[in-house]
């Protein structure tokens, strides 16, 4: 399919303790979960850090972009994948989801016809980094980054946005636990304890 795949590893990892992005799940480093997928979905795969001579050696297929405006943030990341991407649209995930799958992505955007975005909404809650965007959505954040208003989903109030509940993909047989981003060193113990099942 003819998309853009953008991960995205430029936060601080302050709650973590470390860089997160590199802790190893199941020996594997936790960006690297994503940009697999990404390479089983798209021709189109970018890697948007500040420091991307970290995630050296660089895998084939892979743009690795440097996220240079001076405050570095998801919207930052976003806008980053807006300006450089090949395609009009664009998935975009954390490098701190090792869960979500290639199929999950193609679920998400079998939806985009007619939106201009498509994010899960689990339990109340908009998944900004897990959704299918819009390359003129993304590129318009920078009128919000100029304002220093970072909030994505306040970004995204003038766009039109399909989002899928928690029951859509129960009843597509995903479970919910694919959502599970690492915050703390406890969410990693916590997916290592589920097993083989899901890494």
């Amino acid at each position: 399919m003819d998309i853009t795949f953008a991960l995205l590893s430029g936060g601080n990892s302050v709650r973590f303790g470390s860089d997160k992005t590199k802790a190893l799940l199941n020996n594997i480093p936790l960006y690297l979960y994503g940009l697999n997928v990404g390479l089983a979905v798209s021709k189109d795969v970018l890697h948007i850090s500040r420091d991307v001579n970290k995630y050296k050696p660089f895998l084939d297929n892979v743009t690795y972009l440097s996220d240079d405006l001076d405050v570095v943030c998801p919207m930052s990341g976003f806008i980053k994948a807006g300006e450089c991407a090949k395609y009009d649209d664009i998935f975009v995930l954390s490098a701190d989801s090792p869960l979500l799958t290639k199929e999950l992505v193609y679920y998400i955007y079998s939806f985009m016809d007619n939106y201009d975005c498509v994010l899960p909404y689990i339990h109340g809650k908009y998944y900004t980094l897990a959704g299918c965007y819009k390359r003129y959505v993304l590129k318009s954040f920078i009128e919000s980054y100029k304002k220093e208003d970072y909030k994505i989903i306040r970004a995204l109030k003038d766009f039109k946005i399909k989002k899928i509940e928690e029951n859509k993909f129960l009843d597509a047989g995903f479970d919910l636990v694919v959502f599970s981003n690492i915050n703390y060193q406890s969410d990693l113990h916590k997916i290592q304890r589920l097993g083989e099942k899901y890494v």
